[in-house]
C-alpha cells in the first residue's frame, strides 16, 4: 500500500514536472536569429542586457566611465556615436537603454538589405515575465511617435495585432513618411521600420520561412566561436556580411550627395575580396576575475570552387602562414606602447598586388609601369623590385609603436621590421634606392650603417591615398614643433632605414631606431616584461597552437596620446593610429572622407589628469590563426587589479566560469 502511494506521488510529481516543461517550452521566446531575414547584413544579439550592464560595471573601463569626472566626455561621446550609428530611436521611437527593464531574455537587432530600396531595421525582444514593463514601454513609444506627428492604426495580421505608425519625415529633401510597426507574439516583442519585414518576421514564428539562422556564413562563424568558447556562452553575439552591410548602409545615404573620392568598397569587391562571406563573433565581459573582456571572431572566406589558387585577383594576396616561433624578438625594448607581428607570404602578395594597384590608380598596367620606371628610368634607382628586393624578404613582419613627450599631434613613433632571407642583397638594393633620394643621407645608428631621410621641403601638394594610415604617419607638418631630442630639418622628424640583424628596419623617427637597435640586457627586453608574459600566457590558453599573428598592447600607453590631445582640444589634429580612427568615426557625415578638420565637440579641459585614470587601462592582446576557409581571432584585455583584489572580488561577484 505504501509502495503504491509512493508510486502515485512519484507519477504525480513527474507529471507536474512534464507539464511545467511543456508550458515553459510553449511560452519560451523564439531565438532572434530565427526571426531575422536571411538578407540580414548586420546583426547583434544581447543574451541578457541587465547581466551585460552588471558585468560592464565590474570592468575597470566600466568603472572609469561611471566616474563623475568622466561624465562630460562620456555624454559627449555617446551623442556623437548615436549620430554616427543609424538610430533605432529615429526609426522606431525607442532606444536600446529603454529595453533594460523590459527584456526578460535575448535582444536581437539586425540591418536588412532590400535591393532597390532603403535598408530596414528589425528588433526582437524576449519579454517573458515582464508584461507590465512591456505595456509601459509601448505607451512610451506611442507618446514619442505621436509627438512626432505620427498617425497610428491598429491592424490584425494572422490573429496578431499590429500597431502601425506612419511618421512624417524628410528624405533626400523630399517630404515623405516612414513606418514603424510593433507586434507581440509568444513573449516576443517585434518591431521594424518596414511592413514587409514585419510581416515576414511574423511568418517566421512557425519556422517555415528562411531566416538568418539558416545562412551558411552565419552558421559557420557562430559554430566556430562556440567551439572555441568551450562552454562560455556569449553575452554579445554579432555577425556581419561585410560587403552586404556596406551596401545596406549606402542605401540610407542621400543619393544626391557628391562622391567623395574612390569607392574602395567597390574596388575590393571587384578584386575578389567578396570571398569573405561573413564575420561573426562572441564577446564576454568580466570573465573569471582576470579578464576585462574576451572576444572571439571567425572570418569565413571559403575557397571558390574550380579555382586552383583558391581565390581570385588581389584576394590571392591573403596568405598568412601559421607558425610556432612568434615570440617577441630580443631586440625589442621593454618600453613600448604596442607590438604586432604577423607572417605573410610576401612574394605571393607582391605577385597579386598589381590588379589592386591598377584598380586604385584607375587604369590598366599602372603597377607594371611603376616597376618598369624604377628599373629603367635613367634618373631612377635602376632596381628590379621583384628580383632585387621582394625575392630576398622573409615572411615575418613586425610593427611597434611608442610616443614622445610632451604629447603633440605627431608624438607617436612607429617602426616596421621585415625579416630578410638575404640581408646583403636587401642592403645593396636599399643603398641604390637611397643613393637616388636627395633627402637621404648615410649615417650610423647604434653603430650600424643606416640612412636618415629628411622630410621633403617643397611647395608641391601631397598625394593622399585614403585608408593607408600607417604610411600617412610619414607625413610631417612643419608647423608643429618637435620634441627637443628630435633630429631633422624644418622642425619635422627624420625617418630612418637600416638593414641589420637579419631585418629591414624602417622607422618614423631616427631616435626610435636608435632605441630599437641599442644593445640590451635580457631584463630590458619586451619578452621579459611581466605584463607581456601574462598576456602571452592568456592568449596561448585561449587559442593554443600555431598562429599567423600576435598582438600586444599596453592600453594605458596606447591611449595616452589621444587622451592628452582631448584635454588639449587638439584631438581632430591627431596623427596617431588610434586618433585617426576616432576622427574618422566622429567626423560629421557631410565631411567624412574630405580634408576638412573636424571641430572637437568634447570639452577635454574637464578631464582629469591621465595619471589619475591610467590604472583603469589593462594590457591586451590578440592572436590570429589562419584556417583553410578563413581566419579565427581571439583577444582579451586583462584587468590591472592585484591578484588579492581579484580573489576578494570573486567572492562577491556572480560566479563566472572560464575554461
Amino acid at each position: 500500500m505504501i509502495l503504491v502511494k509512493r508510486s502515485n506521488r512519484l507519477i504525480a510529481l513527474l507529471t507536474l514536472v512534464f507539464v511545467a516543461q511543456v508550458f515553459s517550452t510553449a511560452n519560451a521566446a523564439i531565438r532572434s536569429d530565427s526571426l531575422m531575414s536571411p538578407n540580414t547584413r548586420g546583426f547583434a544579439s544581447i543574451a541578457d542586457i541587465n547581466s551585460l550592464a552588471q558585468h560592464w560595471r565590474q570592468t575597470q573601463m566600466g568603472q572609469l566611465m561611471q566616474d563623475e569626472s568622466m561624465r562630460p566626455f562620456v555624454d559627449d561621446l555617446k551623442r556623437q556615436l548615436e549620430r554616427k550609428i543609424s538610430g533605432v530611436r529615429d526609426k522606431l521611437g525607442l532606444e536600446l537603454t529603454d529595453l533594460k527593464g523590459v527584456a526578460g531574455g535575448e535582444i536581437g537587432i539586425g540591418m536588412i538589405e532590400r535591393p532597390g530600396e532603403r535598408a530596414s531595421v528589425a528588433l526582437t525582444v524576449d519579454v517573458t515575465g515582464n508584461q507590465a514593463q512591456l505595456t509601459a514601454l509601448l505607451d512610451k513609444v506611442d507618446q514619442e511617435l505621436v509627438r512626432r506627428n505620427a498617425k497610428k492604426k491598429n491592424e490584425k495580421m494572422v490573429g496578431t495585432e499590429f500597431a502601425v505608425y506612419s511618421i512624417p519625415v524628410t528624405i533626400d529633401g523630399q517630404r515623405s513618411t516612414q513606418t514603424a510597426i510593433y507586434f507581440v507574439k509568444d513573449n516576443t516583442l517585434c518591431a521594424s521600420d518596414s511592413r514587409y519585414e514585419a510581416e515576414k518576421m511574423l511568418a517566421r514564428f512557425d519556422g517555415k520561412l528562411p531566416s538568418l539562422a539558416g545562412v551558411e556564413a552565419y552558421q559557420v562563424t557562430a559554430t566556430r566561436c562556440a567551439n572555441e568558447s568551450k562552454g562560455l556562452d556569449p553575452e554579445v553575439h554579432w555577425y556581419l556580411d561585410p560587403f552586404g552591410y556596406a551596401d545596406a548602409v549606402r542605401s540610407l545615404a542621400d543619393p544626391k550627395a557628391k562622391s567623395r573620392g574612390k569607392d574602395y568598397v567597390a574596388i575590393l569587391n571587384s578584386q575578389g575580396f567578396d570571398a569573405i562571406k561573413g564575420v561573426g563573433g562572441f564577446v564576454n565581459l568580466a570573465v573569471n576575475g582576470s579578464f576585462e573582456i574576451v572576444h572571439r571572431t571567425a572570418v569565413y572566406a571559403p575557397a571558390i570552387p574550380g579555382l586552383a589558387d583558391k581565390y581570385r585577383l588581389a584576394m590571392r594576396m591573403m596568405k598568412f602562414p601559421n607558425d610556432k616561433a612568434m615570440a617577441a624578438p630580443k631586440w625589442l625594448p621593454r618600453k613600448l606602447a604596442s607590438y604586432r607581428t604577423f607572417n605573410m607570404d610576401i612574394n605571393n602578395a607582391f605577385e597579386y598586388f598589381g590588379t589592386l594597384f591598377d584598380a586604385i590608380a584607375g587604369y590598366d598596367k599602372a603597377f607594371e609601369r611603376v616597376l618598369k620606371g624604377l628599373q629603367d628610368d635613367p634618373y631612377g634607382p635602376r632596381v628590379n623590385v621583384k628580383r632585387d628586393f621582394i625575392a630576398h624578404l622573409g615572411e615575418r613582419v613586425t610593427l611597434v609603436t611608442d610616443y614622445q613627450v610632451p604629447i603633440t599631434t605627431k608624438c607617436e613613433r612607429f617602426l616596421i621590421a621585415i625579416e630578410t632571407r638575404n640581408q646583403a642583397a636587401i642592403a645593396a638594393t636599399v643603398d641604390k634606392v637611397m643613393d637616388n633620394d636627395a633627402n637621404a643621407t648615410r649615417t650610423k645608428i647604434a653603430g650600424r650603417d643606416a640612412w636618415e631621410v629628411q622630410p621633403e621641403q617643397d611647395d608641391f601638394p601631397e598625394v593622399d591615398i585614403d585608408g593607408i594610415s600607417e604610411l600617412e604617419l610619414l607625413d610631417q607638418d612643419p608647423i608643429v614643433k618637435p620634441a627637443p631630442e628630435t633630429r631633422g630639418l624644418g622642425g619635422s622628424a627624420s625617418s630612418a632605414v637600416c638593414v641589420t640583424d637579419g631585418h629591414l628596419f624602417i622607422a618614423s623617427h631616427v631616435e626610435f631606431m636608435e632605441e630599437i637597435l641599442a644593445k640590451k640586457v635580457p631584463q630590458d627586453t619586451l619578452g621579459s616584461a611581466g605584463d607581456y608574459r601574462e598576456v602571452e600566457g592568456a592568449l596561448s590558453r585561449l587559442l593554443p597552437g600555431d598562429a599567423a599573428a600576435r598582438c600586444f598592447v599596453r592600453t594605458d600607453e596606447a591611449y595616452r596620446p589621444v587622451y592628452e590631445l582631448l584635454r588639449q582640444g587638439k584631438m581632430p589634429e591627431s596623427e596617431t593610429l588610434l586618433g585617426r580612427l576616432l576622427n574618422r568615426l566622429l567626423s560629421p557625415e557631410d565631411t567624412e572622407g574630405e580634408e576638412i578638420l573636424r571641430e572637437q565637440k568634447i570639452d577635454g579641459r574637464k578631464l582629469p589628469e591621465f595619471e589619475m585614470v591610467r590604472r583603469y587601462f589593462g594590457p591586451s592582446g590578440t592572436i590570429v590563426r589562419s584556417e583553410d576557409d578563413g581566419w579565427f581571432i581571439t583577444g582579451a584585455t586583462l584587468t590591472k587589479l592585484p591578484i588579492q583584489a581579484r580573489a576578494l572580488g570573486n567572492r562577491t561577484q556572480e560566479p563566472r566560469t572560464y575554461r
